[in-house]
């Protein structure tokens, strides 16, 4: 696995409030339907806390997705960090 940091999407189950994205301060979040999607460059160690940080607070883990494209523009319409 690459070092570098790479674009992944994450989609886990509802609709997370401002205090939950705020666990993930370098990831964008989109609502779809009844999940929210987040999505950001993440290297090796990143992908593994954050998926530590789900389990931890609970939350159902739809799909990893490492992108192909890793310096594809995120369009995504809130940022975690600033709810």
């Amino acid at each position: 696995m690459n070092a570098h940091p790479v674009r992944y999407t994450i989609r886990v189950e509802g609709h997370l409030g401002a205090t939950a994205l705020c666990a993930f301060p370098s990831l964008r979040a989109e609502y779809q339907a009844t999940q929210t999607v987040l999505t950001g460059d993440l290297d090796r160690s990143a992908v593994y806390g954050t998926l530590s940080l789900l389990e931890m607070l609970g939350l159902d883990l739809i799909e990893l997705r490492r992108s192909p494209d890793a310096h594809a523009p995120v369009d995504d319409e809130i940022d975690a960090g600033h709810v």
